[in-house]
């Protein structure tokens, strides 16, 4: 699904325009990577925990030469899912 076709979705479901629902969806993303970029995690009931996992420095190989290349330490967004959303789809 695309963004366009969520918040047609989503304005449909509501009663609210799809400007309103544009306005609301844009926020809640902001808001989540706000909060995981100064606290580390976001967890919403129900839906899971967003949280900001620090990668270490390590060597790869590149699949198609073989060559080894280095990948430098970096920080990563991971997500759990909540153990109702663990129960539907797992």
């Amino acid at each position: 699904m695309k963004k366009t076709e969520l918040i047609s979705l989503l304005a449909e479901d509501s009663g609210i325009t799809q400007t309103a629902t544009r306005i609301v969806i844009d926020s809640l993303v902001e808001t989540i990577l706000t909060t995981v970029k100064l606290e580390g995690r976001f967890s919403l009931a129900g839906l899971g925990v967003f949280k900001l996992a620090r990668r270490a420095k390590r060597t790869c190989r590149n699949p198609q030469t073989g060559e080894p290349v280095k990948v430098k330490a970096h920080n990563a967004l991971t997500f759990k899912p909540a153990k109702t959303v663990k129960q539907l789809f797992f």
